[in-house]
């Protein structure tokens, strides 16, 4: 009987896994860019790349603004995004993969504008903020009524560029994104010193399905990355990229 079911089930399973899925994520160096081919790369693509290996899939790995991929891909099944950052303004938006890198947004100032005095949140609507458009950290000061200070911005590296240029006065921002891009744009990063941390929007950055997918075809995923988790390839990865294990102490 037991052998029956497990048959039963493999045969269940085997349409989902051979169903075809789409991979999209937004450019946030270093998780996921362009290189100079404009190919994808990067820490996050890697891994995917490394999952979708495991579960035999031979689905494209797409890079895209955040904004296209809302628009056009959030409302079908199938769809894997990364890195989603889930946290409270997330939770239900996604079916879950699972973790691959810890997620802290710090807001940053210049060392050079002393004259940006912040206690908390609500006085960050003094100044006038770089967010991607569309992105949790604009959903997140938009809910808190600063619609009207945000620069928007079509994704993270062009955000940081524009803060360090001193075209905006404040920075959320992930610090792993910011050391990323200002050593590739020649920027001294410790020009930018941290005020206070947003823990409101602190979580996990993860793999995950749009809603509508089948959940046998996201545990199988699940399966996948644990896996990819436990081997060498991830260690070389996480070391390469200088990123710590989720439920690691992330670097300020």
């Amino acid at each position: 009987m037991s052998k029956l079911m497990l048959l039963a089930g493999l045969l269940l399973t085997a349409p989902l896994l051979a169903a075809p899925i789409g991979a999209y994520a937004p450019v946030e160096a270093p998780y996921q860019l362009l290189d100079s081919q404009q190919r994808p790369d990067g820490f996050a693509v890697a891994v995917v790349r490394l999952v979708l290996r495991e579960v035999g899939s031979d689905a494209r790995i797409e890079l895209m603004p955040w904004m296209r991929i809302k628009v056009t891909k959030l409302q079908l099944p199938n769809k894997l995004i990364f890195t989603v950052y889930r946290n409270f303004y997330t939770e239900h938006s996604y079916k879950w993969v699972g973790s691959i890198v810890p997620f802290r947004i710090f807001v940053y100032r210049l060392k050079s504008r002393p004259d940006i005095s912040i206690s908390d949140v609500h006085s960050l609507a003094k100044y006038k903020i770089g967010v991607v458009r569309g992105g949790e950290r604009f959903q997140y000061l938009s809910d808190k009524g600063m619609g009207k200070s945000l620069d928007l911005a079509s994704n993270d590296e062009s955000n940081i560029r524009k803060f360090f240029a001193g075209h905006v006065d404040i920075l959320p921002e992930d610090p792993s994104m910011l050391r990323y891009a200002a050593k590739r744009y020649g920027i001294d990063p410790t020009r930018a010193e941290i005020i206070f941390e947003l823990t409101d929007i602190a979580g996990e950055g993860q793999l995950a399905f749009t809603l509508g997918t089948p959940d046998a075809l996201v545990q199988s995923y699940t399966a996948a990355l644990k896996k990819v988790q436990a081997g060498q390839a991830y260690a070389d990865l996480l070391k390469q990229y200088g990123i710590a294990r989720v439920g690691q102490r992330i670097q300020r």
